[in-house]
């Protein structure tokens, strides 16, 4: 296991959860890959940075459940180049939480998450 890139897409997750906090779709989409896909806890799924930026502006132009994930779990390919990474998520303002999956890739230096799946728990 790499500690350095585990701590570098740890921080990745803290500055995406705390951009969220803020509602900074910018800030929390410069973590995502251009063809980042996003399966709901409803089973619902987008595809596309900028669909899902544009979906995410719209949900926190609304009175919008604010949410975090915490990574139980962050494994590294024996390449360096992808990732695992699960844990729990749970809104901040709201009852609903879960389980989350997501899969990072490494591309120029930098770690981008290509995808996140949400169970829904409750």
């Amino acid at each position: 296991m790499n500690s350095t890139d585990t701590l570098l897409i740890k921080q990745a997750r803290l500055d995406s959860n705390s951009c969220i906090a803020k509602k900074d779709v910018d800030g929390v989409s410069k973590h995502w890959m251009k063809d980042f896909v996003q399966i709901a806890g409803d089973g619902s799924y987008t595809i596309g940075k900028a669909e899902i930026a544009a979906d995410w502006k719209y949900m926190f132009s609304n009175s919008s459940p604010l949410f975090e994930r915490i990574p139980d779990t962050i494994t590294i390919s024996k390449s360096g180049d992808t990732a695992w990474e699960s844990g729990t998520w749970n809104y901040k303002n709201d009852k609903y939480h879960g389980n989350y999956a997501a899969t990072w890739r490494k591309i120029n230096g930098t770690w981008l998450t290509q995808n996140e799946l949400y169970v829904s728990l409750n």
